[in-house]
This record gives structure tokens, sequence and C-alpha cells, in this order.
């Protein structure tokens, strides 16, 4: 999730935009949250694969700022046609890491539990989630929007507390209230701060 930070870093060396003091306060906060959490992760962590975790994360930001330089097109239409030209480069991967019977036993295999997450990443996530995504980034300002990424770690603890049982632990709970903190701060200060009507 340091795609939020890479985003909007994008945000303002590219377009000029300006972070304000409360936004910054609420990033540390929330920042302090995902701190938190990588202080509590066990000794498995490799340096190459918190490299490459890295490299994901500044490819996001910027398929998120070329979304937001796209301004108010058609947003379904933007991520459909996105979703077209990454199909023929991840299969060529598919391949040349997992071969063909690899890949054509997982289909031939696949049962509906499959199915039924094939079709919550096309449909759930990359049609409906990334074309909300992309239509928010483009009409609000990117400190406004880019750290509401923050809370997939906050709902994944959540769902494997839920449906497949893990412990939450007082560090997850601790580190849940801090990345939610501060995207309160960074979502709801410009509310408190307008002025009431007389």
């Amino acid at each position: 999730q340091t795609q939020a930070f890479f985003t909007i870093g994008f945000a303002m060396l590219i377009a000029g935009e300006r972070v304000k003091g409360f936004q910054i306060a609420a990033l540390l906060l929330a920042a302090s949250g995902l701190g938190w959490l990588m202080i509590h992760t066990n000794a498995e962590v490799t340096p190459l694969g918190l490299g490459l975790v890295l490299v994901a994360a500044l490819s996001w930001a910027s398929g998120n700022t070329v979304a937001r330089a796209a301004g108010s097109v058609n947003m379904l239409s933007y991520v459909v046609w996105a979703s077209v030209f990454s199909a023929p480069p991840l299969f060529a991967l598919a391949m040349m890491f997992e071969g063909w019977p690899a890949f054509s036993g997982a289909v031939v295999h696949a049962d509906a539990g499959a199915w039924a997450a094939v079709l919550w990443q096309s449909v759930g996530n990359t049609i409906f989630g990334y074309t909300a995504w992309a239509w928010l980034l483009a009409r609000h300002p990117t400190a406004t929007i880019a750290p509401l990424s923050l809370m997939v770690p906050v709902f994944g603890m959540g769902a494997s507390a839920a449906l497949l049982g893990e412990p939450l632990s007082d560090w997850k709970l601790t580190a849940a209230v801090l990345v939610l903190g501060g995207l309160a701060l960074n979502t709801l200060w410009p509310i408190l701060r307008r002025p009431r009507p007389a």
C-alpha cells in the first residue's frame, strides 16, 4: 500500500499538486500504523521480496498517475481497454514461469470456488473497483483519494479473522486504529473546518 505515497509524490512532481499540513499529519499517522504492522511481521521478509513489492507499488502509482491525467473520460472503457492490453504480457509471463501444463491444468481442474474468485477479481475488483478508483482520482485531489487504499490491510486483517479464524491480536488492532485514525483525519478535517452557516 505504499503506492499511496508514491501516487501523492507523482502528483506533486508532475502535476504540481500541493499537500496541506493536515494531510501530511494524516499520512504520517496512517504510515505509523503500517510501520507498526511491519515491526510485527515475521523474519521471512527478504530484500528481493520487499523490492518487488515496492516496484509493484511504484507501478500502481504510475497507473494512478496516468488515469488521473486521462481526465473526465469514460473510466469503465478506460479500465476495460487497459485490461485488454495487460492480458498478453501476463499470459506470456505465466507461460514463461509456470508453463503450459500448469496453466491448462489450473483451468481444467478449477472448481466453483476458483471460478468465483476469478469472477470476483474480474468484475468486482477490476471492472467495478478500478473504475470507481480511477473516476475518484480524476475528480478529486490525489492526497484525498490515494490514502484510502491504506484500508486494504485493515480489511484484510478483518477478513482473515472472520473467514479464516486468524486472531486479531492487540498489535493488529493498534495498527488498524492508527491507519483508520489517519484516514479519518484526512477525510473529516476539511469538513470539520468548513464554516457553518449563521
